[in-house]
């Protein structure tokens, strides 16, 4: 039989963790088994062109952002139409609730899989549209998805605790190409090379976007203090969002306590298309969330060997196992206190974490692994299945079977 047409609606094609993951899974795929689409709701972005080059075909619905109207369910709807999909699989909440009732109104006969990337929404944080639609999605859980992929266990039980149906559960972690972050020393020398900085500088550095979920506001407070602590160390963040220009960043800046004297040694990197060589770079990653689904960048600073101290934030403390330090989310003082020690240590015990962390991912989170469980959730999905061309191809099967 020729390769299963399956259909990926996301809502849009940023460099976000769900991207990037969508992304890898689409790079290690069978195309003898598998033949993707995939559909944005908003537009396009730096991964379309990362899809396009892997052969990919990417089409744009132009959804504005907000609450989406029947414009955009009739153009996804004649999408899914036209790309005549055997199984769809939508990203995140919009995508879940729009995907799956444009497959209803599209009358594919296809499958719809859910995918949900993070912890459940926040009241005061979250947009209320996200809110909604999250609820509205619970209610829909036992009609429209044949079955729902939580990225952490976190994640899966505050989404049951929400409403979703819990039989219809499974949880894929997040996948890393261990080939591609790997432990560097030219990294390491290269990065300082570009900041002007001497071979021996200390690096702590963060990698996230701007966003409320992040809690900036206690990485700097922690950064103010170990600057000041450690004569050696540079803080580095970087993620869209993360540049001067940004005026809350800036703000936020300006109001931590003290003279001001550690700014001179905080580097806004803003968006980093070579995320391999800058995490190798590091002495200490850091991840300040308060909440997190299953964070790419701590998986990807493991993968390069780098020792990582984390918030007690969901899925986080799923990734680092005893690998790296916790801490409780929004304990400046804490946080401070658990940089200061890997830096205090030798830089012997710190390359011995930073082994155990990358020994962790290899073991647990490869990207081979995580593409192995997608392709058993969908295979497993179709198996059960009453599609017309399925339905061929069994009793195609069974005829041949039989003729044996």
């Amino acid at each position: 039989m020729s390769p299963c047409r399956i259909l990926h609606v996301i809502n849009n094609l940023h460099l976000g963790g769900a991207e990037t993951m969508l992304v890898r899974l689409l790079s290690r795929l069978d195309r003898d088994r598998w033949s993707p689409r995939v559909v944005s709701l908003v537009g396009g972005g730096p991964t379309s062109d990362q899809l396009e080059s892997l052969g990919v075909p990417v089409t744009m619905v132009g959804m504005r952002r907000g609450l989406p109207g029947p414009t955009t369910l009739f153009r996804l709807t004649r999408a899914v139409r036209q790309a005549r999909p055997e199984l769809i699989q939508t990203w995140l909440y919009h995508s879940d609730l729009l995907g799956g009732l444009a497959s209803r109104l599209a009358r594919t006969g296809a499958p719809v899989v859910w995918n949900l990337r993070r912890g459940g929404p926040v009241r005061g944080v979250d947009k209320r549209t996200t809110i909604w639609t999250a609820r509205l999605c619970a209610g829909l859980s036992r009609r429209i998805p044949e079955r729902i992929v939580a990225n952490s266990e976190f994640g899966r039980e505050e989404h049951v605790e929400l409403g979703y149906d819990a039989d219809r559960m499974d949880v894929i972690s997040n996948g890393f190409d261990v080939d591609r972050f790997q432990p560097s020393e030219m990294a390491r020398r290269a990065i300082r090379d570009e900041l002007g900085l001497s071979p021996d500088a200390l690096l702590v550095g963060m990698a996230a976007r701007w966003d409320p979920f992040k809690d900036y506001a206690t990485m700097l407070g922690a950064a103010s203090r170990l600057i000041l602590e450690q004569p050696r160390l540079h803080v580095v963040l970087c993620g869209p969002g993360l540049e001067s220009s940004n005026p809350e960043l800036a703000s936020m800046i300006e109001s931590i306590p003290g003279d001001g004297r550690w700014r001179d040694r905080l580097h806004l990197l803003g968006r980093r298309s070579d995320m391999p060589r800058w995490q190798a770079s590091l002495d200490v990653a850091v991840l300040s969330s308060f909440s997190e689904g299953f964070p790419n960048a701590m998986g990807e600073a493991m993968a390069c060997g780098v020792p990582c101290v984390a918030t007690r934030s969901g899925g986080a403390v799923e990734i680092l196992g005893d690998t790296g330090r916790l801490v409780d989310v929004g304990d400046v003082e804490g946080l401070a206190a658990a940089v200061g020690d890997l830096l205090s240590a030798s830089p012997e015990s710190r390359q011995e974490s930073g082994r155990a962390g990358r020994e962790r991912i290899v073991r647990e989170f490869s990207l081979e692994r995580m593409v192995e469980r997608f392709e058993m959730t969908w295979n497993d999905v179709l198996a059960h299945s009453v599609s017309p061309r399925r339905q061929h191809g069994r009793m195609t099967r069974t005829v041949l079977d039989r003729a044996a």
